[in-house]
C-alpha cells in the first residue's frame, strides 16, 4: 500500500517538472494565426471634368440621300450595265430599255398626229389665200400643229416607244436593283437606288433612354470594326419613334471622312461633361446596400465607403465627389476586401491615367 501511494505522487511530481520543463523551455504548442490580408492596387482620387459618352453599333447607310432611279416611260428593261455596291459616274449607264407593243403604238399614233397637224394647216393656209378661210382659221390650225408636236417630243425625250437608255442623275453608289428585266413596267417604275458617295451615313440603334441624352451636333467618333479605323462625326438627326423590329430607337450620324456603304461600326458620342473621380470599374463593388468602394487609411487598412456611380463607360466609372480629393482607394483585388481588413499594396497611381 506504501508502495503505491509513493508511486502515484512520484509520477505527480513528474507532471508537474515536465510542465515548468516545457514553459521554460520556450516551446509553444501552436501557431497563432496572422490577421488576414489582401494584396490590392490603389488609386488616389483627382476630381476632373469628363466626357459623358453613348456608345452602340451601326453600320454606313445610304439614308435619306438615297435616290431612286426610275423609268421616264413604260417599257422593258432588257439589262441592267450596273449591280449593287458599284460606283458610278454621272451620266453612266445604268440600263437599257425596249419599247413594249403600246408605247411603240403610241409613238407612231403621235407621228401620224403631227403629220396630219400640218397637212391641214398647209390645207387652211391654201384657202386663205383664195379667201376661203380666215386668219382665225389659221390659227386654230397652227396650234394643233403645235399641239401635236409637243405631244411627240414628249414622248421622245422619256422614251416612250423607242430603244432607250437610263443615266445616273449624279456620281455615287449603286445600293440596290429594284426591278428584274424581262417584263413590261409601268411609268415610274423604281429601277436602281441610288446613293452619293459623299453623302454616306451612319445608323445606330440605341435604347430609348440612351437616345434621348443625343441631340443634333453632338460630337462622335466611329470605329471601323473591319480595319480599325477612326473618324469623327456628328449627330445629325434622332428618330421620333423606336423602330418596330428591333425596339430601339435610330440615330443617324454624318462622317467626317470617307467610308464605305454597308460596313459596322462601333459608335461613341459625347453628350456632355460630369464632373468626378473616373476609376477603373474593378474598384466599384456592389451588393444589397449598393455601390460602395473601399478607402484605405494611413495604415493600408480597408474601409467601406458608399460611392455614387455618376456614368460608366466601358472599364471606367465616374464617382461622384462625395469623397475627399486625395483619399487612395483599391482598385484590383478589391472584391478580396473586407471593412477592417489590411491591405498589401501592389502599385499606386494619380487618378486614373486616363
Amino acid at each position: 500500500m506504501k508502495k503505491s501511494i509513493l508511486f502515484a505522487g512520484f509520477v505527480v511530481v513528474a507532471g508537474i517538472a515536465a510542465l515548468v520543463y516545457g514553459e521554460t523551455s520556450g516551446n509553444v504548442p501552436a501557431d497563432v494565426p496572422s490577421a488576414p490580408s489582401a494584396t490590392v492596387n490603389v488609386i488616389t482620387l483627382v476630381q476632373r471634368s469628363v466626357p459623358m459618352r453613348i456608345v452602340g453599333s451601326g453600320s454606313i447607310v445610304a439614308g435619306t440621300a438615297e435616290m431612286d432611279v426610275s423609268l421616264a416611260a413604260p417599257g422593258i428593261v432588257t439589262g441592267f450595265m450596273a449591280r449593287p455596291g458599284q460606283a458610278v459616274t454621272a451620266e453612266q449607264v445604268l440600263a437599257n430599255v425596249a419599247p413594249d407593243p403600246q408605247s411603240a403604238a403610241a409613238l407612231r399614233r403621235a407621228e401620224d398626229a403631227v403629220t396630219a397637224a400640218r397637212i391641214a394647216r398647209d390645207h387652211v393656209v391654201a384657202l386663205l389665200a383664195r379667201h376661203l378661210a380666215t386668219t382665225a382659221d389659221v390659227a386654230a390650225a397652227t396650234q394643233g400643229l403645235s399641239d401635236a408636236n409637243a405631244t411627240l417630243v414628249a414622248l421622245r425625250v422619256s422614251g416612250t416607244g423607242e430603244n432607250h437608255t437610263v443615266t445616273a442623275p449624279f456620281a455615287g453608289i449603286v445600293t440596290a436593283i429594284a426591278a428584274a428585266p424581262g417584263g413590261v413596267l409601268p411609268a415610274g417604275t423604281v429601277l436602281v437606288k441610288l446613293a452619293p458617295a459623299g453623302r454616306l451615313t451612319v445608323l445606330v440603334g440605341l435604347s430609348e433612354a440612351e437616345a434621348l441624352r443625343v441631340h443634333a451636333g453632338d460630337a462622335a467618333m466611329l470605329t471601323s470594326l473591319n480595319t480599325g479605323r477612326r473618324i469623327p462625326a456628328t449627330v445629325a438627326q434622332r428618330a421620333a419613334m423606336l423602330d418596330p423590329q428591333t425596339g430601339l430607337m435610330d440615330v443617324f450620324l454624318v462622317p467626317q471622312a470617307s467610308v464605305a456603304l454597308g460596313e459596322p461600326v462601333r459608335v461613341s458620342i459625347t453628350v456632355g461633361t460630369v464632373t468626378g473621380y473616373l476609376v477603373p470599374r474593378a474598384a466599384v463593388l456592389s451588393d444589397e446596400q449598393g455601390n460602395y468602394v473601399y478607402q484605405l487609411d494611413a495604415h493600408d487598412i480597408a474601409h467601406r465607403e458608399a460611392a455614387n456611380v455618376l456614368e460608366a463607360d466601358g472599364a471606367m466609372s465616374v464617382l461622384a465627389p462625395s469623397l475627399d480629393p486625395g483619399t487612395r482607394i483599391a482598385t484590383t483585388g478589391a472584391y478580396q476586401l473586407s471593412d477592417g481588413m489590411a491591405a498589401t499594396l501592389q502599385g499606386s497611381g494619380q487618378g486614373s491615367g486616363h
